[in-house]
């Protein structure tokens, strides 16, 4: 498969901007004087929204979750209402709120979301300063956006951010936690976000693992503690987590399905050869796959994850678990995922947020007019059983009881596996 690696600089910021939770959806309450704030006529508003819609039709396989796990507020009644919005005020104002609301009511499956100002400036700055081979169509869209991100930001300043919303990260804190208990035999590890590697504290915590992993030679059971961590970069469970425990290679293979539409079609060239695209007809018979709302899926793919062990393998040589639940998303999850499929650890806790099956990074469509960029994830991902990775996420090996942390199952654990 050919992958793209998207520089990790445009990972961040289409991860932060997928991964949190939304502000309130706007209220309505239109500003006359910014009234063309956009600088659209009434036809190039309704032509961005109806090209939204439908390429959200298109290439978004995401829908039809959304509709099951929201029945009373169905996909099309969202654009529905939202088109009528726009229709019935001329106004460059509504316009936006009516992509947002209809973003936010949505909901953010598959990392569906809307670039912001902030974040759009990052990926702008990626496209100059980074080799961007192998990416020419994320950096198309973003560079073709540039005066247009401008005047939204121009827009944005003046309505103030209370009329809006943005997503919020929360409060930064300590990301890696250690806790080596050698006379219980247990060494516990916490990772809150799996940093890119361009982040100044990755070759810090890398180092920081690394010996932890030495200090716990003598312990019997690893905990690694991933409840509170929605994902970031695949690389750092791979190289830092994984990598330095591995005795041999380990690999794992999903099905993911995606949608070859007009918009998907760039990135399809860039991601995967031809004989990598499977034809929808092709795909085995999977006893839990909802059909429902995939009616624009046209191929599968194999989408494997493969780990090679480091070159130095660590002291800690035990068992390892994995605390996994609600928050577990993106790549937190492609690290659950993997776990359980290789036996690498084995996971405790509740059901995982998912979406982490067919990793490939957000892609794009631009409005034609606005200029605005939407992300959504275009893999939709398969657990063995065929439930979606971003409905159903990962079941654990051992699930804890209602109200119990995962840590005191996991501790529950250890005393059995001991005897």
């Amino acid at each position: 498969m050919k992958r793209v690696w998207i520089s990790l600089t445009l990972v961040l910021c289409l991860l932060l901007s997928a991964c949190a939770a939304p502000a309130a959806e706007p209220d309505g309450n239109w500003d006359p004087a910014l009234k063309n704030a956009l600088g659209l006529t009434p036809e190039q508003r309704l032509e961005d929204y109806d090209y939204f819609v439908k390429t959200l039709k298109d290439s978004y396989l995401c829908l039809g979750v959304h509709d099951r796990e929201n029945p009373e507020d169905p996909a099309e009644e969202v654009f529905a209402d939202y088109r009528k919005t726009i229709l019935e005020n001329d106004s460059d104002q509504a316009f936006y709120s009516a992509v947002y609301s209809s973003l936010y009511r949505l909901g953010p499956y598959g990392h569906l979301w809307i670039i912001e100002p902030e974040d759009y400036q990052r990926m702008l700055d990626w496209c100059r300063t980074e080799d961007t081979t192998g990416r020419e169509r994320w950096k198309e869209l973003i560079e073709a956006s540039e005066e247009s991100y401008k005047t939204l930001k121009a827009y944005l300043d003046a309505l103030g951010d209370e009329d809006v919303g943005s997503w919020s990260g929360g409060e930064a804190g300590e990301n890696l936690r250690t806790l080596l208990l050698p006379e219980a035999g247990v060494a516990y590890l916490k990772v809150d976000s799996f940093l890119t590697d361009y982040d100044p504290d990755y070759q810090k915590e890398a180092q920081a693992i690394r010996d932890f992993y030495d200090a716990a030679g003598d312990c019997t059971d690893l905990i690694i503690d991933l409840t509170d961590n929605s994902g970031g970069n695949e690389g750092y469970w791979q190289d830092l987590l994984t990598a330095p425990l591995a005795d041999e290679p380990l690999s794992c293979t999903n099905y993911a399905l995606l949608a070859d539409s007009e918009n998907n079609r760039p990135y399809i060239d860039n991601v995967f050869a031809p004989s990598d695209l499977h034809p929808i007809a092709e795909l085995p018979e999977l006893p839990k796959l909802e059909r429902q709302g995939l009616e624009a899926a046209t191929h599968f793919v194999e989408s494997t994850l493969r780990v090679e062990p480091a070159a130095k393998r660590a002291a800690f040589h035990g068992r390892v678990w994995l605390l996994v639940g609600p928050m577990v998303y993106s790549a937190s999850e492609s690290f659950s995922v993997f776990c359980q499929a290789t036996g690498f650890a084995t996971l405790v806790g509740s059901r995982t947020g998912g979406d982490g099956i067919g990793a490939l990074n957000p892609v794009m469509m631009r409005l034609p007019n606005s200029g605005i960029l939407i992300q959504y994830t275009m893999m939709y991902g398969l657990n063995p059983d065929g439930s979606s990775s971003e409905e159903a996420g990962t079941t654990p090996d051992i699930l804890s009881p209602a109200g119990e942390p995962a840590l005191v199952t996991a501790l529950r654990a250890i005393q059995a596996a001991r005897g």
